[in-house]
């Protein structure tokens, strides 16, 4: 004996049941009359959503659809929340991180956190190998002759 259940009249309806589970529905449907009544109550169903129905689309469908559209993106803007500054740091973060692979970059991060009183004895020290490489080593004024 069957149960009553409307998920396998659905699928009796729909003729996914194999053979002899149609014959165990039949049978059940013979005896039972509320799977009956629900049975003729999803048929009708069926056939009220076979029926094309004409349905009147409002006059204002353009401008209401124009107004979420436009709320739908200023609300996309205000959770964002870029502002032209954010888009900057945003289009330049593939260029800072291509350069954090240069050779020497990490020698920055040691000049920024050198002190201030160590700052003329770096710039001097640069200076004195400038100095170094443009003069020759018998030169000792600094000039050519």
């Amino acid at each position: 004996m069957m149960e009553c259940s409307q998920e396998s009249l659905q699928i009796y309806l729909d003729g996914e049941m194999d053979a002899p589970a149609r014959k165990r529905m039949e049978e059940h449907l013979s005896r039972c009359r509320s799977c009956r009544q629900e049975m003729a109550r999803l048929q009708l169903l069926w056939l009220q959503l076979g029926q094309p129905g004409a349905v009147d689309l409002p006059l204002e469908l353009p401008y209401i659809r124009q107004q979420i559209i436009h709320q739908s993106i200023s609300s996309t803007k205000q959770a964002r929340g870029y502002n032209y500054w954010d888009t900057q740091k945003l289009a330049w973060e593939p260029a800072l991180l291509g350069a954090s692979y240069l050779p020497g970059i990490g020698l920055l991060s040691e000049l920024s956190q050198s002190t201030l009183h160590q700052i003329p004895r770096l710039i001097s020290g640069t200076i004195t190998f400038a100095r170094r490489l443009i003069s020759p080593r018998g030169d000792k004024k600094g000039g050519l002759r």
